[in-house]
């Protein structure tokens, strides 16, 4: 294969729009992802074509948008001067039907001697609105906690007060900014024995130093205005995520008249479970936004190579084996024309639930692009490597399945690689792998190769 083909064979393979400029701004190359784009926004096709010059693109749509065409504008200028390697910018492109952001992403290079830069799009509509709707959720809770009747402090692992709402300000008649060796300023009673409150035993105190929740503890209270009241006392351990405890979290309420007191602590604990709950259910939706494949269900590529990169430097660092393979579904636009994209779509799931069935739990499998799979396997070399996608070629290809009705035929080509210690790079293993791919397809398909150098 030229290294052209090659070259064209990656940028079409990648979801974002990719063009490729040359030192006067001409597009020189485009890959698929881009020609859609353009032909989705009508107008911009003819602009976004090879042989247009893209500063002029962008000095035209200064003219008409504003700050972030010529904010890319100078980018780009910026990079082809030499001024800088790399370029960044995240931008609004809304269209009629639908709200769409972007990041664009511009790295200057050099190809026998000439000088290139290549702009990459990527579309992160979905992680904008989950970051909004993340916002809006922080929003609610802030509002809840100012507008809710009872005390609420928030501190930290020193026990400094972090947050008062203004109800905890007001039972207590003020605020006091001490660490937990100066609770005793407070002054406070137990309301059952009369006795006063050392600095180690209140409540927050507890929750602090020995992960202790105390709920509804009834205490009385001289307040810093002066005033005294009968409030009850709730303190509970804040954790991080390694279960570290990193502050509590004081709960205050005037039971001069308890029923009423009763009644609006659990509404106040009800709201904060709710808004806590919806926080928890954002942050999952975008965890598993940013993980997980939505059509197969197993990684995605760029999970695919956060994890292969932590498995490629701890091979290099212990000096194991490590292997990849690489795998497509043969004439798979063949079955999507013949049968439909919804049958299509079920061999890949299919395809997946085998590929999971037959590697193991320390192994990563992802969905590359389109019907490609990639699987990385820690301790493992490529003959062993080879015999584990052999068993998955071999499973899939002996299917006597029926999709939505219709018996399929399918097959898979898959190529391997192992890495070539000390100079190497999980990219570079890649890319070994997918040169044994090609080796597979043109030795007929339906079969597995190992990479050997040319």
């Amino acid at each position: 294969m030229r290294d052209t083909d090659f070259a064209d064979e990656l940028l079409d393979s990648l979801d974002e729009h990719v063009a490729v400029l040359n030192a006067q701004g001409e597009i020189v190359a485009v890959n698929e992802a881009w020609k859609r784009f353009a032909q989705e926004n009508g107008g911009a096709a003819k602009a976004s074509a090879p042989g247009t010059n893209y500063l002029e693109v962008c000095r035209r749509a200064d003219g008409g948008e504003g700050e972030d065409a010529a904010e890319m504008l100078h980018g780009l200028r910026s990079l082809l001067s030499g001024e800088r390697r790399v370029f960044a910018l995240e931008y609004p492109c809304h269209s009629t039907s639908e709200q769409r952001w972007f990041v664009a992403r511009a790295t200057r290079f050099s190809y026998q001697g000439q000088i290139y830069v290549a702009v990459m799009h990527e579309d992160i509509t979905r992680r904008r609105l989950a970051d909004d709707m993340l916002r809006e959720t922080e929003a609610t809770l802030r509002q809840i906690l100012e507008a809710i009747p009872v005390g609420l402090w928030t501190l930290n692992r020193e026990g400094e007060i972090v947050h008062a709402n203004p109800a905890g300000v007001r039972i207590w008649g003020g605020i006091r900014y001490v660490g937990p060796e100066h609770f005793g300023d407070y002054k406070g009673w137990w309301l059952h024995s009369g006795l006063p409150i050392a600095a180690g035993e209140w409540p927050a105190a507890r929750a602090i130093q020995n992960g202790e929740t105390s709920l509804d503890d009834e205490i009385r209270i001289e307040c810093f205005d002066g005033s005294s009241k009968v409030i009850l006392h709730s303190a509970i351990p804040l954790r991080d995520a390694a279960g570290g405890i990193k502050g509590a979290i004081v709960l205050n309420q005037d039971i001069t008249a308890r029923k009423q007191t009763e009644d609006q602590l659990r509404e106040a604990n009800a709201a904060i479970e709710v808004v806590n709950a919806e926080l928890q259910q954002a942050l999952a939706r975008e965890q598993r936004m940013a993980r997980t494949d939505e059509l197969t269900g197993v990684s995605n590529r760029r999970h695919f190579f956060e994890l292969g990169k932590q498995l490629f430097a701890i091979a290099q660092r212990y000096q194991t084996p490590l292997a990849v393979f690489m795998f497509d579904i043969d004439h798979f636009k063949r079955i999507n024309d013949m049968f439909g994209h919804q049958i299509g779509d079920a061999i890949l799931r299919r395809v997946a639930e085998v590929s999971l069935e037959q590697t193991r739990g320390a192994d990563v499998l992802a969905r590359y692009g389109g019907e490609e799979f990639i699987v990385t396997l820690p301790n493992t070399t490529a003959r062993e490597a080879l015999a584990a996608v052999e068993n998955i070629r071999q499973k899939i290809a002996g299917w006597d399945e029926v999709f939505g009705g219709r018996t399929v035929k399918v097959t898979i080509s898959a190529g391997v690689a192992e890495i070539a210690p000390p100079d190497d790079s999980l990219e570079r293993l890649i890319q070994r792998a997918d040169h044994a791919l090609y080796a597979a397809k043109r030795a007929g398909r339906n079969c597995s190769r190992l990479w050997a150098p040319v």
